[in-house]
């Protein structure tokens, strides 16, 4: 399907080739816009990124691909079937977790094995669970249709009586924990289907109601996984931008965007060449873009709350674990001291949760035969102001120590038969993403940073000037930054319309 035409002319600059902005560049070149993505590394993804070593692939940012319906409406859009650019499988199951006292759950989007399952772990619970299902999928209807897949920069887009009235009905405001421990009485079934939290970078145990969607929406909706690995995602985008006329221009770095009375003219780059613009839609992380490529800092960036960090090894090992799934979730004896840690007293956990993504199991050209291409994830806390953590040093602390782990995890002998490693520290999301507090996720996903409170999608003075990405509505995560693509496109088209 051909470009509209009538924004022929109008020159978009993106700056950045995250997700948000390659969806974006595709968006507003669907509609017509002449656009030039910018970005600083030598190839598309941002976040969603590759590292190859030794013959192993690993993904370097997200692993989890969910609500895929976002995806695929973009190929819609745009009138391309997605499965020309993607092949995308589910997962089964989801991913297993494992807890303190060995015992393990595997969720699923099976209904019949999720309720055998939680009645294994706790004997009764199977009838609670479909309760806790029907009660989420409306949370997750509220929370889509009232507050994230729409623009709410206006006021009465979000302060409403209708919108008052949902988030009452489905006691979507009192606290997740409060809402899950109705249904579940252990703390392993109130943990598993709270913690999900944790992918916007915020404590489960200070997380409203509201994001009770996000199990309901793994469960409903499934986990998906794209061969090739997650970097798959970008270059089909890049892919789909080319084909449609979008130029790219890779190694080029934005040092600053020039600013006018009421409008931006352009990008100028590091190496002085200057690149004028229409519009500019900024895909870098927020507060780098007030501080850094405007040269005025973000207002109120001193109250601002930022997710939490995460500290990433890259793990190639010649050998296999037969019994190592897609996905795995280790949950700490005592999870509440453990995000307490994190979030409140800023210091690296003693007994942490993490992650582990062993995407060989079920794309095995990901690895060389007969060995597995290791992710793990640590949360870990951010780099606030007064309570700095000097990774340099706690950065090989924490690399020894999860190694050990993940030995007495049952990954045996896995130092002996190493064959590549990397690790990337908080230190390496400031110097290689630009995030202000070296967070994981953007700015923080509390109640008060979420929807008209949430950093809008265009800059309050210059009227040409817009974001995309994490820390704009509606927020961190590939389905909020493919939603936030659409969003931003939508009011460029409608606002650009509106000045000619």
């Amino acid at each position: 399907m051909e470009p509209h035409t009538r924004n022929h002319g109008s020159h978009a600059v993106v700056v950045g080739a995250g997700l948000g902005g390659l969806a974006a560049a595709v968006r507003l070149r669907h509609r017509g816009f002449r656009v030039t993505v910018l970005e600083r590394h030598a190839q598309p993804g941002g976040r969603c990124g590759i590292w190859e070593s030794g013959g192993f692939r690993f993904d370097t940012g997200p692993t989890l691909l969910l609500m895929v319906e976002y995806l695929r409406a973009l190929f819609d859009e745009i009138g391309r079937p997605m499965e020309a650019y993607l092949s995308l499988v589910q997962l089964d199951p989801n991913y297993r977790v494992h807890y303190a006292d060995g015992s393990t759950l595997d969720v699923t989007s099976r209904i019949n094995a999720m309720l055998e399952g939680v009645e294994r772990v706790e004997p009764g619970s199977g009838p609670r669970f479909l309760r806790f299902l029907a009660d989420t999928s409306r949370l997750y209807r509220i929370g889509l249709d009232g507050f994230v897949d729409r623009n709410v920069h206006r006021r009465g887009d979000f302060f409403s009586l209708k919108n008052l009235g949902l988030l009452v009905r489905g006691r979507a405001m009192e606290q997740l924990q409060r809402m899950v421990g109705r249904y579940f009485r252990s703390d392993k079934l109130r943990h598993t289907f709270s913690f999900q939290s944790l992918y916007l970078g915020l404590s489960p145990f200070d997380s409203p109601a509201i994001y009770g969607l996000l199990p309901y929406t793994e469960v409903a909706g499934g986990l998906y996984f794209p061969m090739g690995g997650m970097h798959a995602l970008p270059r089909a985008l890049a892919r789909l931008g080319g084909e449609l006329g979008v130029t790219f221009r890779y190694g080029a770095d934005v040092a600053h965007i020039e600013r006018g009375e009421r409008e931006v003219a352009g990008v100028v780059l590091a190496d002085g060449t200057r690149i004028a613009a229409d519009l500019v839609l900024a895909n870098a992380d927020l507060p780098y873009v007030y501080q850094t490529l405007l040269q005025e800092p973000y207002p109120r960036i001193d109250r601002l709350a930022f997710s939490c960090s995460a500290f990433l090894m890259y793990l190639g090992v010649g050998r296999r674990y037969p019994n190592l799934p897609h996905h795995t979730l280790v949950v700490p004896a005592d999870l509440r001291t453990t995000c307490g840690d994190i979030f409140e007293r800023h210091r690296i956990p003693a007994d942490p949760a993490f992650y582990i993504c062993n995407p060989n199991k079920t794309d095995p050209a990901l690895a060389p035969p007969g060995s597995e291409n290791i992710y793990v994830l640590v949360p870990v806390p951010n780099q606030t102001p007064g309570r700095e953590i000097d990774w340099s040093v706690e950065g090989p602390r924490l690399e020894a120590a999860t190694l050990q782990r993940l030995e007495h995890f049952g990954l045996t002998d896995l130092r002996q038969h190493l064959v590549t490693k990397r690790t990337f520290t908080p230190e390496d999301f400031g110097a290689s993403f630009s995030a202000t507090r070296l967070e994981a996720f953007g700015l923080a996903h509390g109640i008060d940073q979420v929807g008209y409170f949430r950093p809008h999608n265009r800059h309050p003075v210059y009227e040409n000037l817009y974001f995309v990405g994490q820390s704009t509505h509606p927020g961190c995560g590939i389905p909020m930054v493919l939603i936030s693509s659409r969003l931003v496109a939508e009011r460029i088209a409608a606002e650009r319309a509106a000045v000619r």
